[in-house]
């Protein structure tokens, strides 16, 4: 492995305005931002557990958008196939650094545990190892055609994304041999402290990463984190982005970070 990228999806303040569910159980729910385009998905097709996607939406309060809006179902982490698309200037930053095969996403969104009134939080919900890169419309749909799926990069409208690209995972992780027996896509089901990347009582883009994994790395932001406080381990969030990359080849210790997080939450 390369690259770990950190990527957002999500809800966020822009794009639904109102954070994921961390529910009673402690079970997490990543809610998709709402698309305008047509897409495969609506919002009445969303089910976790007992909970319809209008009961979802009820429970975290997002008012503006109703259950026969269509939302951009992505990364698709609960198919057979894990599928994540990018497009625009945030593909081109994974172009820019070089993402191939056997590079790893970890995906992060914004969550709150509603019956607790608890804090807002950067919170990881998924992975994906890539096995397979696919790029430009006809090729996606062609892919999504041959395999029986939908997913919502795959569309007829060419207007709709430049720089179109589809992220395909492996049939099982690679990277340790501690994860080895996991599929290569999937989603951690429960919150736990590990999993949760802002820094306890502070604002949910200032993040603390662990030093048993961090400490001793070096080049490792490849392109917009930065040191905040390199020797505690800190780092601000900021800003407009999707994809916060790190260099992994030469920060083996991230890979047993991630390898860490996988094996421990990520079984069912």
């Amino acid at each position: 492995m390369k690259n770990l990228v950190i990527s957002r999806k999500g809800f966020d303040s822009t794009a639904g305005g109102r954070a994921s569910p961390i529910f009673e159980t402690g079970e997490i729910f990543s809610v998709p931002i709402p698309q305008k385009k047509q897409s495969p998905f609506r919002y009445r097709d969303l089910q976790f557990n007992d909970l319809a996607g209008q009961e979802i939406l009820n429970l975290i309060g997002a008012k503006s958008i109703s259950d026969k809006d269509f939302c951009h179902v992505d990364p698709l982490l609960s198919e057979r196939i894990g599928i994540f698309g990018q497009a625009g200037g945030a593909q081109g930053e994974l172009d820019n650094c070089g993402i191939e095969r056997g590079d790893l996403f970890l995906f992060f969104g914004w969550f709150k545990n509603y019956h607790r009134r608890g804090p807002d939080l950067h919170h990881l919900f998924g992975w994906l190892q890539v096995e397979k890169i696919i790029k430009g419309n006809n090729e996606i749909l062609n892919f999504l055609s041959k395999e029986g799926l939908s997913h919502p990069h795959g569309t007829k409208d060419i207007t709709q994304y430049k720089n179109n690209t589809i992220y395909i995972a492996s049939k099982n992780l690679t990277f340790s041999d501690r994860v080895r027996d996991l599929k290569g896509h999937g989603r951690f089901k429960k919150t736990a402290q590990e999993l949760i990347l802002t820094e306890k009582d502070k604002t949910r883009s200032r993040w603390r990463f662990p030093q048993e994994y961090f400490s001793d790395t070096r080049n490792l932001f490849r392109n917009r984190l930065k040191w905040k406080d390199r020797k505690n381990c800190l780092v601000n969030c900021m800003g407009i982005g999707q994809e916060f990359i790190l260099n992994a080849h030469d920060n083996p210790s991230v890979v047993d970070w991630a390898s860490h997080l996988i094996n421990m939450y990520g079984r069912d």
